[in-house]
């Protein structure tokens, strides 16, 4: 999207023909998202490759990655099934949601935001990040093939950070699901005070090595919190706090540097990659 002529003729097809979604029974939502449960499955090898090509993802990482967004599928699709049986309630949809996924995990956030909110009924326009939009754009054909239509999930890509801004702020939004950094969550509020924001953001994780532990495990563990996913999983370990003699511990120090040291850094196309 690179004007706001364009940006517009997506709301309103959101609102306009792709709020049929809206009314759709919920059981019939369901059957809809089981079928991507499927057809996620079936495309589980592109997903990988496409995951490994364009952000680094290791197979060995990816592959559970892929599992996750078949479980989002088929978990939000039970779960729509229940907001049409709650007795003496009528269930009313958020007229439109707003997908603003992170590239780190570049299919299973967008899949599990996207099921969801197409689970409770709502229209969805995902915008993927820059650094995952072909992740992103497969995920969403795998929907569109099961069933989802295109006037109700619809995918964008934006020119510059003005109409990503307009995107987020815009009053028909009634919804918008991010997972970022608390500094985007913060920048979206001040675009829109009253906006609905489901936010999961960053944070700073730590290990705790007291003179108890195992030290090769710890290590190990250390480690594998740290580097795995390339450092970008949200929970990696970002500070290791060590108590009383670990401290100056040189056999965990020498245990830490090895360990790190030995990592295979190359292209997730060699199996023996340990960091895309």
């Amino acid at each position: 999207i690179n004007t706001e002529a364009e940006l517009e003729a997506v709301f309103a097809t959101a609102t306009g023909s792709g709020s049929s979604w809206r009314t759709m029974p919920a059981a019939k939502r369901a059957e809809i998202l089981h079928r991507a449960g499927e057809v996620l499955e079936a495309r589980r090898a592109q997903l990988m490759e496409v995951a490994a090509s364009e952000t680094g993802k290791t197979l060995d990482q990816s592959d559970p990655e892929v599992t996750e967004a078949i479980d989002f599928a088929h978990y939000y699709a039970e779960q729509a099934k229940k907001l049409g049986r709650i007795s003496g309630a009528e269930f009313v949809p958020a007229g439109l949601t707003v997908v603003t996924p992170p590239w780190n995990f570049p299919v299973a956030i967008p899949a599990g935001s996207t099921l969801a909110a197409l689970a409770a009924g709502s229209p969805v326009i995902i915008k993927p990040a820059a650094q995952a939009r072909r992740c992103g754009a497969v995920m969403v054909e795998a929907l569109w093939e099961a069933g989802v239509p295109r006037d109700a999930l619809q995918l964008v890509n934006m020119g510059d950070r003005t109409l990503g801004s307009k995107l987020v702020s815009d009053p028909r939004v009634d919804r918008v699901i991010l997972t970022g950094g608390y500094e985007t969550a913060e920048l979206f509020r001040s675009l829109r005070h009253d906006l609905p924001l489901l936010a999961e953001t960053s944070g700073k994780n730590a290990i705790i090595v007291t003179p108890s532990a195992d030290l090769d495990l710890a290590a190990k563990d250390v480690i594998y919190s740290a580097f795995g996913h390339a450092g970008q999983k949200c929970s990696a370990a970002s500070l290791v706090v060590l108590v009383g003699s670990v401290a100056t511990s040189q056999r965990f120090r020498n245990q830490l540097i090895d360990g790190v040291s030995s990592l295979k850094v190359g292209y997730p196309q060699d199996a023996t990659t340990q960091m895309g």
